[in-house]
C-alpha cells in the first residue's frame, strides 16, 4: 500500500513526459460513473492491490479479473486498487492519461481487460528492432496496458537459422536487459526459437533446445515460444511437433515454478494452409497448457467469431491469435497508417491471447498498436475512428497533429498482394474521383510533408523513420501540382508551359522511383517508398499519359522529344508467331483459348485483329480481341471476369535480336513470359519466351 498526493504524482508524472512532450487521451474504460467536480491537486492518493489493509474496504467493488482495477476519485482522495499489482500498474496508467488529457473527474472507474493476452510479435522478415527501439516499445505497451512481446524476428541467427548456438556475451546482455525492462513495465518477454528449418527428431535436438531455453532461462527470461512457421520437410510432423513441447513442458516448464505455460506457432498457421489431421493431432497429443498461435483463414486476415469457432474446435483450445498487421514485409514499399478495423467484437471469450505483427518500422506501427492494444483491452466497445483518433494525437505533439494526419491518410493501402487484404480510407477526398479543388488539396499535401521534415526535433524517432515517406508525399504533391499546370497550359495552347510542366514532372517521378529507405550496408530490406497509391498515383499517371496525347492530338510540334516514345503505339494489330495469327476462334464461348492459325481469315477479319493500348496508369499493354471486344487473361484465355489493370495488362518489349517483340505477363497475373503450347494455342514459360511480330493492321 503506498500513499501519497496528486501533485507529487504529476510532478514525476511530467518529468517522465518532459522530453517527449506527447500527451495520451483518456482510455475506453469498462465501466466510469462520474459524480461531478474535479479531483484537487493536492488529494491524497492510497495506492493497494486486493487484501490490502487500506483498501480492503473496497473489496467487493474490485473487478474479479487478472489486471483489473478500480479507480474511486473524490475531490480529495483518489483510491487506486488492483486486483493485483499488473491492475494496479494499470490504475496509475490511467490516471495518469486522465490527467495528461485534461483534469481528473471524481467518480467510480471499474476496468479490465477483455483478453488476458495482449501484445506484439516481433515476428516479421527485414530489419529487427534496434534495442533502443525495443526498450520504447515497452514502455508504450506499459501505457497502453499491453501485456506480452514475442521475441521472435526471422533475421535473429540465434533464434532461427543458428538456433543450436548460445548467444554471444554481449547479445545474451542485451535480451536480459530487455526481459527486465519488459518485466518493469508489465510485459511478459517471450524469448521463441525457430528450429524448424533443420531440426532433426532426436534426443541431441530436444536436448539443444532444452539447453538454449535453460540459458535464456538463467539471464531473466521467463516465458517461451516454439515456431515452426514457414518451413518444409521432416519439421513439420505435428505428432513430432507436439511430443517436443510435451518433453519441454515436462523437463523445463514443470520444474521451473515461475515460468509460464508455452506457446507455439504451428506450420499450418492459417486455414487456407490446413491437410490432413495436422492441426486435431496437435490439440489431441500436446498438453493442454501449450498455447496456440494462429493467424486466420489466411497468413493476413482478420479474425471473426466464425474463424474462432473454427479453430478451436480443431485444435481443442483457444488459440492464440498472432495477427499479421501491420506487418509490411510483403509490401515493403508501404506504410498501414490508416484504421485498425475488421476483427470481430464479439471474439474476446475464444481467445488465449491477441498480439500484433506490425511493420520493421517500430514508431509508425504504434499508430496500429495503439488501437490493437484499446481492442484487446475493451473489445466490445472498441471504435475505430476513435482509436485511431487518440493514436494520432499520442504519437506526436500537439503542433504536428493536423500535418500528421495529412500523412497518416495517405498511408493506408497496402497495394495489390498476394495476400488480397486492402484498406478503405486513403485519400478521402480522391474516393469519389478528382477533388473540386485538386491543387489546393496538393498545396497542403506537400506542406504538410514539409513542416513535419522540418520538425524532426519535436518528434525525432517517429519523423526520421517516416521520413522516406515524407519525401514521396512531398514529390507526389508537386507532381500532382505540375499536372494540373500541364492541364491549364493546354487549355491556353501554351505549349512551351505544358513541354517544361511535363519534364519536371517526369524529373520528379524518377527521383520518387530513386527513394529508398534503410538502404544502408548489410540492411536485410530496402524499401522504395509509395504513398497515397489507391486513388492519386493512378489519377496522377493516368492523367498525365492522356494530357500528353490530348498534346500531340491536338497538333501541336514544339518540342515532341521530351516526351517518351511509346514502343507500340496505340492501335490495331496483328499479332504473329512462326507465320501464324492469334485468333478469336470461339467468340461466343466464354473463357476460351486463344489459338494460332496459319491463315489469314477473310471472312471475320475482326477475330485476328487486335486493339493494343498503352494503360496510362501503370504503363503495360492491354490486348483486346475485336471481334467481340474481349480482352486476353494470364492464362491465355478470353476473360469472362471484368477486366483488370492489375490482371489483365502486360509487358512489351523488343527482342534481344530487335527483330520482333517479347509479350509478359506482370504484375497479379505473374511474370511469365508468352510462347505457344502443343495445341497450338496460346502457352507461358518462366524463361523461353516466343518473339513475337506485332504488326499495325493497313
Amino acid at each position: 500500500m503506498f500513499k501519497h498526493t496528486l501533485t507529487t504524482m504529476l510532478s514525476a508524472l511530467c518529468l517522465t513526459l518532459s522530453a517527449q512532450t506527447f500527451t495520451y487521451p483518456t482510455p475506453q474504460f469498462h465501466e466510469w460513473e462520474c459524480t461531478g467536480g474535479t479531483v484537487g491537486a493536492t488529494a491524497t492518493i492510497v495506492e493497494g492491490v486486493k487484501g490490502d489493509k487500506a483498501v480492503r474496504k473496497y473489496g467487493k467493488q474490485i473487478p474479479n479479473r487478472a489486471g483489473g482495477y478500480l479507480i474511486v476519485a473524490t475531490p480529495e482522495r483518489i483510491v487506486l486498487v488492483g486486483h493485483d499489482s499488473d491492475g494496479l500498474f494499470y490504475a496509475r496508467k490511467s490516471l495518469e492519461a486522465m490527467q495528461t488529457a485534461g483534469e481528473v473527474p471524481c467518480g467510480t472507474i471499474r476496468d479490465w481487460p477483455s483478453m488476458p493476452d495482449r501484445g506484439v510479435i516481433e515476428g516479421f522478415y527485414g530489419n529487427p528492432y534496434s534495442h533502443a527501439e525495443r526498450l520504447r516499445l515497452f514502455e508504450f505497451m506499459g501505457r497502453q496496458k499491453m501485456n506480452v512481446f514475442v521475441y521472435g524476428p526471422k533475421d535473429d541467427p540465434y533464434h532461427r537459422t543458428h538456433w543450436r548456438d548460445p548467444y554471444p556475451a554481449d547479445d545474451a546482455a542485451r535480451i536480459s536487459e530487455l526481459a527486465a525492462c519488459a518485466a518493469a513495465n508489465h510485459v511478459q518477454f517471450v524469448w521463441a526459437i525457430h528450429p524448424g528449418l533443420d531440426i532433426r527428431w532426436e534426443r541431441a535436438d530436444s536436448l539443444a533446445i532444452l539447453h538454449k531455453l535453460e540459458a535464456m532461462y538463467s539471464i531473466g527470461v521467463r516465458a517461451f515460444c516454439v515456431f515452426f512457421d514457414d518451413i518444409g520437410g521432416e519439421g513439420t510432423r505435428a505428432e513430432k511437433q507436439a511430443d517436443l513441447l510435451n518433453y519441454l513442458h515436462q523437463e523445463f516448464v514443470a520444474r521451473h515454478k515461475d515460468v509460464a505455460p508455452l506457446m507455439m506457432c504451428p506450420t499450418q498457421y492459417n486455414k487456407g494452409w490446413t491437410r490432413g489431421d495436422y492441426l486435431t493431432t496437435l490439440g489431441q497429443r500436446m498438453h493442454p497448457s501449450v498455447r496456440i498461435m494462429w493467424t486466420g483463414n489466411t497468413v493476413v486476415d482478420m479474425i471473426d467469431k466464425a474463424d474462432m469457432d473454427w479453430i478451436n474446435a480443431q485444435i481443442g483450445r483457444k488459440a492464440y491469435i498472432w495477427l499479421n498487421y501491420p506487418v509490411t514485409d510483403y509490401c515493403i514499399d508501404h506504410l498501414l497508417m490508416g484504421e485498425t478495423y475488421g476483427n470481430g467484437l464479439d471474439i474476446a471469450p475464444l481467445v488465449s491471447g491477441f498480439c500484433s505483427n506490425p511493420m520493421e518500422y517500430v514508431e509508425a506501427s504504434k499508430v496500429s498498436l495503439f488501437s490493437i492494444a484499446d481492442y484487446a483491452w475493451n473489445t466490445e466497445a472498441y471504435d475505430q475512428t476513435a482509436s485511431w483518433e487518440r493514436a494520432l494525437s499520442a504519437l506526436v505533439p500537439p503542433a504536428l497533429h493536423d500535418d500528421f494526419r495529412v500523412f497518416c491518410e495517405n498511408n493506408v493501402d497496402l497495394g495489390p498482394t498476394g495476400h488480397g487484404l486492402r484498406r478503405l480510407g486513403e485519400s478521402p477526398e480522391w474516393a469519389a474521383g478528382e477533388p473540386a479543388d485538386a491543387a489546393a488539396w496538393f498545396a497542403r499535401l506537400g506542406q504538410s510533408a514539409s513542416r513535419l521534415l522540418a520538425a524532426r526535433d519535436q518528434a525525432p524517432e517517429m519523423i526520421d523513420e517516416i521520413a522516406p515517406w515524407l519525401k514521396a508525399q512531398r514529390i507526389t504533391a508537386d507532381r500532382g501540382l505540375l499536372v494540373i499546370a500541364m492541364r491549364q497550359a493546354l487549355q491556353r495552347n501554351d505549349s512551351v508551359a505544358f513541354t517544361s510542366a511535363y519534364q519536371t514532372y517526369a524529373t520528379l517521378t524518377e527521383q520518387s522511383r530513386a527513394l529508398r529507405s534503410r538502404d544502408f550496408e548489410g540492411s536485410i530490406k530496402t524499401a522504395a517508398p509509395v504513398t497515397a497509391t489507391l486513388h492519386v498515383e493512378p489519377w496522377l499517371r493516368a492523367e498525365a499519359k492522356n494530357l500528353e496525347k490530348a498534346y500531340r492530338t491536338a497538333g501541336h510540334q514544339y518540342r515532341l522529344n521530351v516526351f517518351p516514345v511509346q514502343l507500340i503505339p496505340d492501335g490495331t494489330y496483328f499479332i504473329k508467331v512462326d507465320g501464324r495469327y492469334l485468333t478469336d476462334l470461339t467468340p461466343q464461348t466464354p473463357g476460351a483459348p486463344a489459338k494460332f492459325v496459319a491463315e489469314r481469315d477473310t471472312i471475320n477479319p475482326q477475330r485476328q485483329e487486335w486493339t493494343i493500348e498503352q494503360c496510362p496508369a501503370n504503363g503495360r499493354y492491354s490486348l483486346v480481341c475485336n471481334q467481340a471486344r474481349r480482352y486476353l487473361n494470364e492464362v491465355g484465355r478470353f476473360g469472362s471476369n471484368p477486366y483488370s489493370e492489375l490482371w489483365n495488362t502486360y509487358t512489351i518489349s523488343k527482342a534481344p535480336n530487335g527483330k520482333g517483340y517479347l509479350i509478359r505477363n506482370a504484375q497479379n497475373g505473374g511474370t511469365a513470359w508468352w510462347c505457344t503450347n502443343e495445341t497450338d494455342g496460346l502457352g507461358f514459360s518462366p524463361d523461353k519466351p516466343a518473339v513475337f511480330e506485332i504488326i499495325p493492321v493497313n
